[in-house]
């Protein structure tokens, strides 16, 4: 899954103190969602994955105190691309426009959206929990992302952290396949690495 990402970190209180505007290091990290399948013959169907190839966006960060911060990610539907190992260069087609008319629906919801509304502290010195709002084709709903934190020797800030999600909480309907035996399950995983500087 291909996807442009635009992170923006802005203070929430007075009298910021602001590193330079980091951005998005393109090459290096990565984001993607993993799909199982259920149903009757779900075991014999292949689980997907999917990746946003290319990662876009800057920060500003308050350098006194990143729980001063806010955090905003902007996915192109466009861009995200079935990259799975295990299928066919023509089943993958088929997933990918799948993905794109019936499941995404691009055309209609070119971006998702997430904006945070608020950072804590997680239960390690690295960790952060970004509550914000998640938007997918429209549906606009709360969430927590747990999230570890870092900055490198050279400058460089890395950011990593997992989420699942359900399909049908954002209006999404799983993929069925031969009348329904095989289905695509609806709960979803997403991980990701990101560097900015």
């Amino acid at each position: 899954m291909k996807s442009s990402i635009v992170i923006i970190f802005t203070l929430i209180g007075a009298q910021p103190i602001l590193a330079a505007g980091p951005c998005v290091l393109a090459g290096r990290g990565h984001f993607q969602i993993h799909t199982g399948t259920a149903g009757l013959f779900g075991t014999f169907a292949h689980d997907h994955l999917i990746e946003g190839q290319k990662i876009e966006g800057c920060a500003s960060i308050d350098a006194n105190d990143v729980l001063r911060s806010s955090i905003k990610l902007t996915f192109t539907t466009a861009n995200i691309r079935v990259i799975d190992p295990k299928e066919s260069a023509s089943d993958r087609d088929k997933i990918q426009k799948t993905m794109e008319t019936d499941v995404l629906r691009i055309s209609e919801y070119p971006q998702v959206i997430f904006e945070s509304t608020g950072i804590d502290r997680g239960d390690a010195a690295d960790a952060l929990r970004i509550r914000g709002n998640l938007t997918i084709r429209g549906h606009t709903q709360p969430i927590t992302i747990p999230i570890k934190w870092s900055r490198l020797a050279d400058g460089t800030y890395r950011a990593t952290g997992e989420y699942t999600f359900k399909q049908t909480t954002f209006g999404i309907k799983p993929v069925q396949l031969a009348g329904g035996t095989v289905k695509v399950k609806d709960e979803v995983k997403t991980e990701f690495e990101l560097f900015l500087k």
